[in-house]
């Protein structure tokens, strides 16, 4: 029986390989060895179907983030992220109080606007 280090590193190897798409390489690979080819042939078999069939995943940004501030415990303490963890009652009537803002501004504005137009035209007589 081989090694259980030799066996570990030619397996590391021959993944390697597979995942730079070189199965040319593998028997040069398995020559560099002291393994048995009995003992390695069955393994290189299942790492084959295993890199047919996992394929890599792109996890999303939103998990990414929250995976992190998991992790570091110092999560971001912005105005969105303060929102998205009240109760959803406290979420709409921070949204309302938003959107209510926004309209007494925008109106203030318009009225402003008006009123500087009305100052500018003149009246005819």
């Amino acid at each position: 029986m081989a090694n259980d280090l030799e066996l570990q590193n030619l397996l590391s190897a021959v993944t390697d390989a597979m995942l730079k798409d070189r199965n040319g390489d593998i028997d040069q690979i398995i020559g560099r060895y002291d393994v048995p080819r009995a003992e390695v042939d069955s393994l290189i078999g299942i790492i084959r179907r295993l890199h047919l069939v996992l394929v890599g995943a792109q996890p999303s940004r939103r998990f990414v983030h929250r995976l992190k501030t998991e992790l570091l415990g110092a999560p971001e303490r912005n105005v969105v992220t303060r929102i998205r963890y009240l109760p959803p009652r406290v979420q709409i009537a921070a949204g309302i109080a938003l959107v209510a803002g926004f309209m007494l501004l925008s109106r203030g504005r318009i009225m402003e606007d008006a009123r500087q137009e009305q100052q500018e035209v003149p009246v005819l007589p």
